[in-house]
């Protein structure tokens, strides 16, 4: 052991402390990963000897691997900010609600073919002006001093979730934490609005609030793409990540009128992952696509659910109708 230029037992520790953290049993993220239960079991206990492939499985699906890219690649962005949100949680209790410990969901995009923001002074600006879009908008951008977005290393950061602040509501779905780079690079992170007071925490997904989040921060990276300078070519990178789902029950909740589903819908894993690259034309043209393909494996991951194309766009033509999405 003491051959590894690692310290192979502190990153089995870390990797077994998230998935606890997660929820997951060893069952579980042996399926995330691809692998056998045993093969986890074995990595758990130390063992040396695994197959590099399956350590590499086993560690990326608990996020703790940036897949190979650029340094300026969507993946190390979204890697750092997990890290800086960890090390803002770590002092705090297991089960505060700051930690989002039921789980989150995380969306995050890149913009290609921009000039950075002149500063990030400028770009705290530039973002202070973006349409609100619902009443909890994503990448919002409060006024209030103790927790306005601040100037940081390379981003502009905002937590809502900071435990000193006098909150309005102390859960885990007004916890938001997010950053955004020069470059138009975003990340978001926030618990799950279903599990305030009305339910017990971590027993239900929401059938509808995935589809007004995933075009809320798609419409967040339309906007500041052209204020950047984008052209209608140029692409946004988009990423997501769910975590938290085993054992919730799909229900229509938030959109009661949308219609009570005819069987129940488990999830029986705990997360998922998305990506999409589309252009800022496309993106412009028509939000139902990319958000019906975006979303479809993470609704697929309760019981085999099917979205429709219909519920995607009746969804996204009530946003409208709002009069809540702008641009």
């Amino acid at each position: 052991m003491t051959d590894w230029p690692i310290d192979w037992r502190e990153v089995v520790e870390e990797a077994k402390t998230r998935r606890i953290a997660e929820g997951l049993s060893q069952r579980a993220l042996a399926e995330l990963a691809g692998v056998s239960a045993p093969t986890v079991n074995v990595f758990e206990q130390g063992d040396i000897k695994l197959n590099f492939a399956s350590v590499v499985a086993i560690l990326d699906a608990l996020g703790m691997i940036v897949k190979p890219g650029p340094p300026d690649s969507l993946n190390a962005f979204i890697h750092s900010a997990r890290r800086r949100w960890n090390e803002l949680v770590e002092p705090l209790p297991a089960d505060h609600p700051s930690r989002q410990p039921k789980g989150h969901s995380e969306q995050a995009y890149s913009i290609a073919g921009i000039e950075p923001a002149a500063s990030l002074s400028k770009l705290r600006t530039v973002l202070s002006q973006a349409p609100s879009t619902t009443g909890w908008t994503p990448f919002w951008v409060p006024t209030r001093e103790a927790i306005r977005p601040t100037i940081q290393e390379r981003v502009v950061e905002c937590w809502l979730g900071k435990p000193d602040n006098d909150r309005a509501f102390n859960d885990a779905a007004h916890s938001d934490f997010w950053q955004i780079g020069r470059d138009g690079a975003a990340y978001l992170q926030r618990g799950y609005q279903e599990d305030g007071r009305e339910f017990d925490a971590g027993t239900i997904f929401d059938l509808t609030l995935p589809i007004w989040r995933t075009a809320e921060v798609l419409m967040h990276a339309r906007w500041l793409a052209r204020q950047l300078g984008a052209s209608e070519n140029d692409e946004i990178r988009f990423s997501a990540r769910y975590t938290g789902l085993a054992g919730r029950l799909l229900a229509a909740w938030s959109k009661q009128r949308s219609g009570a589903l005819d069987d129940d819908f488990r999830s029986r894993t705990d997360s998922v992952d998305l990506k999409h690259d589309i252009t800022l034309r496309a993106l412009e043209h028509d939000l139902v696509p990319p958000v019906l393909e975006i979303l479809t494996p993470l609704y697929e991951r309760f019981d085999g659910f099917q979205i429709s194309a219909r519920l995607v766009e009746v969804q996204i033509e009530e946003l409208h109708r709002s009069g809540q999405l702008h641009g």
